[in-house]
């Protein structure tokens, strides 16, 4: 005989987790936007911000990013005060690469009962056959496609598990914003208050990259 259910669907006393990882070099108003969308879009009871430790797909090309516990700073400081939005650092504190199928499985370990929801933008979705271990991802989580500008209607390959945000999100990138502070510019207007002071204060994204 089933137990009981929440009026979502979880088995009562399970929660439904959404999952954002990232580089979040810098966090910016379209990462946060996603996370309160998907809170009440998909009746989530939080939004996990995954910091990313070494973004093996970007440093395998040549790619600086910011010391992780820089951006982990920034992150928690733009996350600071937001309702059911979390940071979690494991993948910092397991060191290495950071693969997504370490994680999901580490919180299907945790909360063997969870509903786990990655998110990832439609400019990321047609690819992921290519990340470490796919059919563990399968295995635990349901993909969250958000629409970005330029990937209107992109989608994950056959197989997968998947449904759609809907949303308008900021057509921001972490990369258009270094390079406009790199130019002599501000990210102000893209980032919270807090996430533009941190990068001030530590003279981010001026030299490079």
């Amino acid at each position: 005989m089933a137990g009981p259910r929440s009026s979502n669907g979880t088995p009562s006393g399970s929660r439904r987790i959404g999952l954002l990882g990232g580089t979040f070099d810098p966090p910016h108003h379209g990462h946060l936007e996603a996370a309160r969308t998907a809170l009440g879009a998909l009746e989530l009871d939080a939004v996990v911000l995954v910091v990313a430790n070494d973004p093996w797909q970007k440093t395998a090309g040549g790619q600086v990013v910011t010391p992780a516990e820089v951006r982990l700073t920034m992150v928690r400081a733009a996350a600071d005060g937001m309702d059911r939005i979390e940071v979690d650092d494991l993948e910092i504190r397991r060191g290495g690469p950071s693969y997504t199928a370490d994680t999901v499985a580490k919180y299907a370990q945790q909360g063997p009962d969870d509903q786990l929801f990655v998110l990832v933008g439609s400019d990321i979705a047609p690819g992921l056959d290519a990340w470490a271990r796919p059919d563990e991802i399968r295995r635990y989580a349901t993909i969250v496609v958000m629409d970005r500008p330029g990937h209107i209607g992109a989608r994950p390959p056959s197989g997968w598990d998947y449904v759609v945000l809907k949303g308008t999100f900021p057509d921001l990138t972490g990369t258009d914003l270094r390079a406009m502070v790199e130019a002599g510019g501000t990210a102000a207007e893209a980032v919270p208050e807090v996430v533009a002071r941190l990068i001030e204060d530590h003279d981010l994204y001026e030299t490079c990259r």
